[in-house]
């Protein structure tokens, strides 16, 4: 990570959802978070979840293809 980037990822500030605010430490800023941003009600969450695509991770899709290949090149 460079420049920009780096800068915009070591400040305290809160950049959930355009927010803004500026902590002292990033102790106070997860805080913020936490408190402010992130919703902990448990029908809340479920519904969040639901919404969420299925997906397979790609290291699996990775590790699937290239047992593939080997079978292939045995097989031939």
């Amino acid at each position: 990570m460079t420049g920009i980037a780096a800068a915009s990822f070591f400040s305290n500030t809160c950049r959930f959802g355009g927010c803004g605010l500026h902590f002292e430490s990033l102790a106070e800023l997860i805080v913020h978070i936490e408190d402010n941003h992130i919703d902990t009600d448990p029908r809340v969450l479920e519904k969040q979840e639901l919404q969420q695509p299925t997906y397979v991770a790609l290291s699996y899709i990775n590790r699937r293809r290239t047992a593939l290949r080997a079978h292939q090149k045995m097989a031939a």
